[in-house]
């Protein structure tokens, strides 16, 4: 069973000495997606990465707990990466939303990264635990702080909130990842302008 530390990309707490380098943690977890890429969750080592990263083992391990820890905090990276720009409507919202995932996912070993982790997730507790908590949930916050703002606009009402973002984050997530990880599919406007009006069109019927 893989163990994993609570904060994504966190290895133990350094006291004095010197900084973290930033260039050794991108070639890191750069190094740890082209390796799940390339080769796959079994040839995921510690040691790999170091040697594919032009770093010391001990330079990952002191950041990282074990290789389960290296492939969420690789993952989550990218996560991190979705920024989209508030817009002036959910719709909008929406669209730049797509974009941004679009424009993150867009590389061949960022999709293969993230389907070999959601792969091994599916056998081993600790990991799939640690995807919720590191993956999955700050997503959501994303899809949250969207709807938030369509009810401040009064767009919706503010009743089932809760339901009403796991709802369209499950229909946002679930529809991007399946045409852009699974089937490789590109993301035209006229796929983007139906999956707005799939979400805009539930949310409706959900607010009556």
């Amino acid at each position: 069973m893989s163990t994993v530390t609570p904060l994504p990309g966190a290895g133990p707490a350094r006291g004095r000495g010197r900084p973290r380098s930033v260039a050794a943690d991108e070639a890191i977890l750069e190094a740890t997606r082209t390796v799940l890429a390339e080769d796959g969750w079994a040839a995921l080592t510690v040691e790999g990465v170091a040697s594919r990263a032009g770093v010391a083992k001990t330079t990952v391990y002191r950041r990282f707990s074990s290789r389960a820890d290296l492939a969420v905090a690789a993952v989550a990276q990218l996560v991190a990466a979705v920024q989209t720009t508030p817009g002036a409507s959910l719709a909008e919202d929406i669209r730049n939303a797509i974009a941004a995932c679009t424009d993150v996912y867009a590389r061949p070993a960022s999709r293969a990264a993230y389907l070999a982790v959601v792969a091994e997730a599916g056998r081993d507790p600790a990991l799939r635990a640690a995807v919720e908590g590191r993956v999955i949930a700050p997503a959501r916050q994303l899809v949250a702080a969207g709807l938030a703002r369509a009810v401040a606009r009064g767009e919706f009402g503010r009743d089932h909130a809760d339901a009403r973002t796991d709802l369209v984050f499950d229909l946002l997530a679930g529809a991007l990842l399946h045409r852009l990880l699974v089937r490789e599919a590109e993301i035209d406007d006229s796929f983007v302008e139906s999956l707005t009006d799939a979400v805009l069109s539930v949310l409706r019927r959900s607010d009556g």
